[in-house]
């Protein structure tokens, strides 16, 4: 198991480092907004039922509940759900501390939501992971997986996944591949500068001082 496996995301909620070979005590995926991709994702779909996987701290989910679909939103930290708890009381999404490959939550979401959890999920997970997506879907709902893509200005593997293993994974899952895309992911600059510099990384920097992490982008439909 590596230590990208044994990453303590509850632990990185409460200040504490989230892997052992570098200092990452700040979320590097919390930008203080919801991410830009995902909101062009949100403006082209009609408002449904939205299922937002590691939510984190929610600006996703709060993003889309503005947009007016109806959320549920989940994490397998139980200190990242208390603060969405606290910060979006009242808007009426159903935040939960789940495990991603057993959610026990009822199927028929129009719009399932990925944003770069995929890596976070073990290997030998994968599969199970996404056979829970497709449990949890109806012949309508659209799947959007976004995960990071190798590349030299990218995370290292095995944070970043070759397109060809995550659509073997899907088809195996029951899932049907409609689009697969490169895309730009944002992350926090700041919260992985050490990361970085131990592991020889050359992650670019946008003119907000956002990490421009290459990833995939894929719209998943069950197949039928």
């Amino acid at each position: 198991m590596s230590e990208y496996d044994r990453a303590d995301f509850n632990g990185l909620y409460k200040g504490q480092p989230l892997i052992e070979s570098a200092k990452i005590t700040d979320v590097p995926w919390e930008i203080g907004a919801p991410q830009p991709f995902v909101c062009e994702i949100l403006d082209g779909t009609p408002p449904g039922r939205l299922l937002d996987v590691g939510c984190g701290l929610g600006r996703n989910a709060k993003a889309a509940r503005d947009r007016g679909y109806a959320v549920i939103a989940f994490d397998n930290s139980s200190a990242a759900i208390e603060r969405c708890k606290e910060s979006y009381a009242g808007t009426g999404i159903q935040f939960h501390t789940l495990d991603a490959c057993d959610t026990q939550l009822a199927p028929g979401f129009d719009l399932i939501l990925d944003s770069a959890v995929y890596h976070a999920i073990p290997a030998e997970k994968r599969l199970d992971y996404l056979k829970e997506m497709y449990r949890l879907a109806s012949e309508n709902t659209v799947f959007h997986l976004i995960a990071f893509a190798p590349s030299l200005f990218g995370m290292p593997k095995p944070l970043a996944s070759e397109l060809s293993d995550i659509a073997s994974t899907a088809e195996s899952a029951g899932w049907k591949i409609k689009l697969a895309e490169r895309i730009e992911y944002k992350g926090n600059a700041a919260a992985i500068a050490e990361f970085q510099k131990k592991k020889g990384l050359n992650i670019q920097i946008d003119e907000d001082g956002r990490t421009r992490l290459p990833a995939w982008h894929l719209i998943l439909q069950v197949n039928i």
